[in-house]
């Protein structure tokens, strides 16, 4: 503090106001030979601007003007600026399966809708580089609009569409442009980010879901090795029971494209209300974590389960979580197996919604879920239907040719 402020008083602070009346000086004679022109390079840089703090200096250039001559018509170049960052936003939330970009992008785009940018440009567009760029482009299209309309602005408030109506000439084709130029610059922006910028999206979001199905794959992997084969392995049918006090849904809704799309096996999903982990069935604990974030267990009668409680709770590092059980350890069903702390995974911004997967789907004929809503432990929840069962009853009933 005793280096940076002094450095923001002296240093900084001028030099970003020098630049910004510079910059505004330059705004003004480009304007006075071409306001197409004038619109388009400052609706492209107004949002470069507002990151390194010099869009201030337009704001002092207009003070001047409208004291000066009762209007300004530099400033109203950047109001399509917003509109298409607001618009850029609008796709990316309709394009991101991130929850939690959703949670950023949909306040971040209210507010935009009030001209206060910040957070769709630092929390949404800019760390993706490329929807910043569009969002840019389209704001250049509207300022070169305004600059066609000659839009002037008289004041500042409101949503700026007050600022243009003239206190004598009233609404004219100026402010008719302003709306206008506001509608193309938001339009623009959602196309422009549709069409090209998705990918750019979820880069990070889709590099993590990678190494999630990496994780959950291994995860899997290890229950299948990790008990060997046995005479009661036959995959004959049993019955599984629920491991959690809670709401049943289906797999296909858990927020995981992991678990939803059914790569690692068939099953369902629990909400828990409460956070104990039983057992669902009698059988032999294979797999554990120390971040206490999944377990996995092979029955009796050869179900291989894995049960991993919340999306992305790994990254908790075990926290809100306690294993009471170890690799190797017999169970029988309705034995705890995790304490987990519901309240505290959801204040780290973590869900708690828990897949129940059978890993070997596979080997059965057929599994059902066979309960719907509200689930206590020990209610039967999965019927896991043996494919060798089956061919066994097919061969004691042959066919008469």
């Amino acid at each position: 503090m005793l280096i940076v402020v002094p450095l923001t008083f002296l240093i900084i602070g001028p030099i970003a106001t020098w630049i910004g009346n510079a910059l505004a000086a330059m705004t003004s004679a480009i304007y006075g030979f071409s306001p197409v022109l004038a619109g388009v390079l400052l609706g492209v840089f107004w949002q470069v601007f507002v990151i390194f703090g010099v869009h201030w200096g337009f704001v002092a250039v207009m003070m001047s003007n409208v004291a000066a001559m009762g209007y300004d018509q530099i400033l109203g170049l950047s109001l399509g600026a917003s509109f298409a960052q607001i618009g850029v936003v609008l796709a990316i939330l309709l394009q991101t399966k991130d929850q939690k970009l959703k949670g950023i992008a949909l306040p971040a785009f209210i507010s935009g809708i009030f001209g206060v940018t910040e957070p769709a440009i630092y929390g949404v567009t800019l760390p993706r580089k490329k929807p910043f760029i569009l969002s840019c482009t389209a704001a250049g299209v509207g300022g070169g609009l305004i600059g066609f309309f000659g839009t002037r602005m008289y004041m500042m408030g409101g949503f700026s569409i007050p600022a243009t109506i003239g206190p004598k000439g009233g609404v004219d084709m100026s402010v008719y442009g302003l709306m206008i130029a506001m509608a193309v610059s938001f339009v623009l922006g959602f196309v422009l980010q549709i069409a090209l910028g998705k990918k750019s999206v979820d880069a990070d979001y889709d590099e993590k879901q990678a190494k999630a199905v990496q994780e959950v794959a291994n995860q899997a992997d290890v229950i299948a090795k990790a008990a060997p084969a046995s005479n009661t392995d036959l995959n004959v049918s049993t019955e599984l029971v629920s491991p959690l006090d809670g709401e049943l849904l289906p797999l296909s809704e858990v927020k995981d494209e992991v678990f939803s799309s059914g790569a690692m096996g068939e099953g369902v999903a629990i909400e828990p209300s409460q956070g104990v982990l039983h057992a669902p069935d009698d059988g032999r604990v294979v797999m554990t974590f120390p971040t206490g974030h999944a377990i996995g267990m092979k029955t009796k009668d050869g179900a291989e389960i894995l049960m991993h409680i919340g999306m992305d709770t790994v990254n908790l590092q075990g926290k809100g979580f306690e294993t009471l059980v170890d690799k190797g350890d017999e169970v029988k069903a309705g034995d705890e197996l995790v304490n987990f702390d519901i309240d505290e995974i959801h204040s780290a911004g973590y869900i708690v919604t828990t897949p129940i997967v059978v890993t070997n789907s596979k080997d059965y004929e057929k599994v059902s879920v066979v309960r719907q809503g509200e689930v206590k432990v020990g209610q039967e929840i999965l019927d896991l239907e043996g494919a060798t069962e089956k061919e066994a009853s097919t061969n004691e009933n042959p066919q008469i040719a």
